[in-house]
């Protein structure tokens, strides 16, 4: 059962990252349901922000689609986006559910200092440092 996946889920991210991890939630076509949000973004966003900041996690095809099961690069395993205050981190778990995480920068650091030296990379060729 998916509550129960991201119970683990959530179990193995927290003793990973502590406070860094910000939020656990279980992403389904029509709604969702929180299963960890953090102390700082329960005072950060209200219930109409945290719709928001879900709705832009929405897929337009599902991970489990048949239309991706054949891609030259093999199945979809997860999508990470990184953005000025976190690093996302979505799984499939089943065709209409997903499970989103978020943790902070200091938490995602290796991530992000591999994204930054890529990102400098392509700065560098475009002529423009980032």
């Amino acid at each position: 059962m998916v509550e129960e996946t991201a119970e683990r889920l959530t179990e193995y991210l927290y003793s990973q990252v502590g406070d860094g991890l910000r939020t656990v939630v279980i992403v389904r076509d029509g709604d969702y349901a929180i299963h960890y949000l953090s102390d700082e973004l329960r005072r950060e966003y209200t219930n109409e922000t945290y719709d928001e900041v879900v709705d832009t996690f929405r897929l337009e095809s599902p991970f489990l689609s048949e239309e991706l099961a054949d891609s030259p690069v093999g199945e979809r395993r997860a999508l990470i986006d990184y953005h000025e205050n976190a690093c996302v981190i979505q799984f499939p778990y089943s065709a209409s559910e997903t499970i989103l995480i978020s943790v902070s920068r200091e938490a995602g650091r290796d991530l992000i200092e591999f994204v930054e030296a890529c990102r400098d990379i392509v700065g560098d060729r475009r002529g423009t440092a980032t």
